[in-house]
């Protein structure tokens, strides 16, 4: 296995920094949109029953991967793995997300690519949502909990001092951020570098004031704008990770949004997210400096069905799973296949498709190559660069690891995929009503012949199950799945 992946990377060295001709290094921007599956984009979905009409055009305008995975099948896991280039399950956290209040999931010391490009003289920001944890200042140890009245009983006790820096993005090498922590959980406030601004009060039971859901997205993407447009004027290179709000619940689309599709909520929330992409794009074209930007779109994790209300808007006529099985949470395609498109204009040709898998963790080491990076052994352990595909070139990629909500994994090499859990391992299906129905306790799927995940074929192909769990328990114990020094990952970690 790993000398497959070898290979690639000999052909990917060979081409190092091969669009750096021009003096300045590119600016990147790292779009991510939030439970957000491929089939929320009716470029990817001729059955989504509405348009997607900003992000369509950018996948015309650039590089589709139509095979593009986020690292997992929920929110926190995946941003772990696009800024680090390694697979969250590799860290402390096993299975689900942060908990709120929690310290920091990226290591002291950790490469992310925003420590990478702001070494490499390039100015770092993060605008949007952050859920990687923070250092909040409680003068107590005690845990504070999620749910909003108790977290007011709680917090009065652990005497959070609002005034005191709360760090958390800026120690993982952004020079600037501004968003939000989780939009959904308390304490419903913006943090401007390590700033709270404001103290919150009432909004812990009704968000209200300067906190507004509907406000939030609108927000943040102005603030975008206004750091895009502030770095086209300098000299210095930028790096911008714009992770949105959107369309994650609260479903809360802004006064101009309200009631435009004329289906539902959530679809005009899906709307104004596009829009809201189109701003971005908007101001990079307005700002003159398209021909030197790289831009990424691409999702957390697959849309959320529970939230999407799926079954009402089904009714009328749209479907977020058509052509995947499942949504977010879950290690069938539809957790974690995610609309996943590059676009530099005069670099990248605009409206080609690639067709093969790969993952949100690729981004980092795409990013280090293109900008000359030598990536260390303890960095970007399950990052393999696709600049051969930016360039027209066959693109060859190792397994790829899928993670759910549960932490069940999954590995998927070629056209096979074993999922090694009897139902979801997420919200669809729970594990333990799949075994009380008698499915077998390992899933084997060829994705080439059944991309709905129908025909389990573990029992007429052992042989392939346990090729694949040979490889899966390599890839966990070598601390990586790129060459190099193996690394160890961080606590007791599942080994099938």
């Amino acid at each position: 296995m790993f000398k497959r992946i070898f290979k690639t990377a000999v052909v990917l060295s060979f081409g190092l920094s091969v669009f750096a001709g021009s003096q300045k290094p590119p600016n990147v921007i790292v779009i991510l949109a939030d439970d957000m599956g491929r089939d929320s984009v009716s470029a990817f979905n001729a059955s989504l029953g509405f348009e997607t009409p900003r992000i369509d055009a950018l996948a015309k305008q650039g590089l589709v991967f139509s095979d593009g995975h986020s690292g997992s099948a929920v929110c926190t896991p995946t941003r772990y793995g696009l800024l680090t280039g390694r697979y969250s399950w590799r860290s402390r956290l096993k299975r689900g997300i942060v908990p709120k209040w929690d310290a920091p999931l990226i290591e002291d010391g950790r490469m992310t690519m925003a420590s990478m490009l702001k070494a490499k003289g390039y100015h770092t920001a993060c605008i949007g949502k952050w859920h990687l944890g923070l250092n909040w200042p409680f003068s107590s140890t005690d845990k504070v909990p999620v749910g909003n009245a108790k977290a007011l009983a709680k917090l009065a006790a652990a005497g959070i001092d609002w005034t005191a820096p709360v760090p958390g993005p800026r120690l993982a090498g952004f020079d600037y951020y501004f968003g939000d922590d989780v939009i959904n959980w308390p304490p419903f406030v913006y943090i401007e570098n390590e700033k709270v601004l404001g103290t919150p009060d009432a909004k812990f039971r009704t968000p209200g004031g300067e906190w507004a859901e509907n406000k939030v997205l609108p927000t943040i993407t102005s603030k975008a704008v206004e750091y895009i447009e502030k770095q086209a004027a300098s000299k210095k290179p930028f790096f911008l990770y714009f992770p949105m709000t959107a369309p994650h619940a609260p479903i809360a689309p802004a006064v101009d949004f309200a009631g435009k599709s004329g289906l539902t909520k959530y679809v005009d929330f899906v709307i104004e997210t596009d829009r809201r992409v189109g701003q971005i794009l908007d101001a990079v074209d307005r700002a003159g400096i398209a021909a030197n930007t790289l831009i990424v779109f691409t999702a957390d994790n697959g849309t959320s069905l529970k939230h999407s209300n799926a079954d009402d808007v089904e009714a009328k006529g749209i479907d977020f799973e058509v052509n995947v099985r499942g949504g977010k949470s879950d290690i069938w395609e539809g957790g974690h296949k995610v609309p996943f498109i590059v676009r530099w204009p005069g670099k990248i040709k605009g409206g080609a498709i690639n067709t093969t898998p790969i993952c949100t963790t690729d981004i980092m080491a795409t990013v280090a190559e293109l900008v000359g990076v030598e990536l260390p052994d303890d960095a970007a352990e399950d990052s393999v660069s696709f600049r051969p595909a930016l360039q027209g070139e066959p693109l060859e990629r190792g397994p790829i690891i899928n993670h759910s909500i549960q932490g069940r994994f999954a590995i998927r090499d070629g056209k096979w995929k074993l999922a090694f859990c009897p139902g979801s391992g997420g919200w669809s299906l729970r594990d333990e009503l799949a075994l009380k129905k008698g499915l077998p306790e390992l899933q084997l799927y060829n994705l080439a012949a059944d991309p709905l995940e129908q025909n389990n074929l573990i029992a007429s192909h052992p042989e392939q199950a346990a090729q694949l769990t040979d490889e899966l328990r390599e890839i966990i114990n070598n601390g990586r799945s790129t060459p190099g020094k193996p690394q160890r990952n961080t606590g007791e970690t599942w080994v099938p």
